[in-house]
């Protein structure tokens, strides 16, 4: 069992609320360097502020892109991975098309994430799969054609809408199918004991609202 020092050093601190004022994203990254948290996730406005705040802690700056429907023209993806990049953000979570792979067209699918890989250079793309949103026999075609196409590492959602929760079942089978990636899990992880169960699921990194809560051994009330 990982102690809090470990599971807080995989925490990615999360608020990504259209509603976020400035002060709530100053309050997630104090946080974050109180608690010693991998990162914070948050929107893209609030990358170069974030940055500012966090230097020389550590705390990663990460920004969700394509959020949260996955459905934008891919040269417009492209282009916003530029911007994020330019920015300076240090990961990049994104939505896929996944319409493209419910439709049998896995190839476009492969070939707008390797697009966006090659935009973002050398920064981690971690893939928000939203597994919920789709039949599981879909599942292993998204994740290893999200490998192949050079992502860092596989999510198995935003956390957000119909993208479900991150459960041991789909972690473990995230965890079982890729052979290079990395995992991550996001949207439920309230709890010690919630943390606890997708670690040991096989997850790597986790993507929580409720980091602080968790340290201090509480449960977060918020649905991320």
């Amino acid at each position: 069992m990982k102690d809090l020092a470990q599971i807080a050093a995989v925490i990615q601190h999360t608020n990504v609320s259209p509603a976020s004022s400035r002060r709530d994203i100053e309050k997630l990254c104090d946080e974050a360097m109180e608690f010693l948290f991998n990162g914070v996730m948050v929107q893209p406005c609030w990358i170069e502020m974030c940055r500012q705040r966090l230097a020389g802690s550590g705390v990663r700056v990460c920004s969700a892109m394509a959020y949260p429907m996955g459905g934008s023209l891919t040269t417009s993806k492209v282009s916003e991975m530029r911007d994020l990049v330019a920015a300076g953000v240090d990961e990049v979570d994104f939505m896929a098309n996944i319409g493209f792979l419910t439709s049998g067209e896995p190839a476009a699918y492969h070939d707008e994430i390797a697009a966006l890989v090659a935009a973002a250079g050398a920064k981690p793309l971690k893939i928000m799969l939203e597994l919920g949103a789709m039949p599981e026999t879909l599942w292993a075609t998204a994740i290893l054609e999200a490998e192949k196409a050079g992502v860092a590492y596989v999510k198995n959602s935003s956390g957000w809408g119909n993208g479900g929760k991150a459960t041991v079942e789909n972690v473990s089978f995230m965890r079982k199918t890729v052979t290079r990636a990395g995992v991550k899990a996001s949207g439920g992880i309230r709890s010690l004991a919630d943390a606890t169960a997708i670690l040991n699921a096989g997850a790597e990194l986790l993507g929580t609202s409720a980091g602080p809560a968790i340290m201090r051994g509480n449960s977060g009330k918020q649905d991320y």
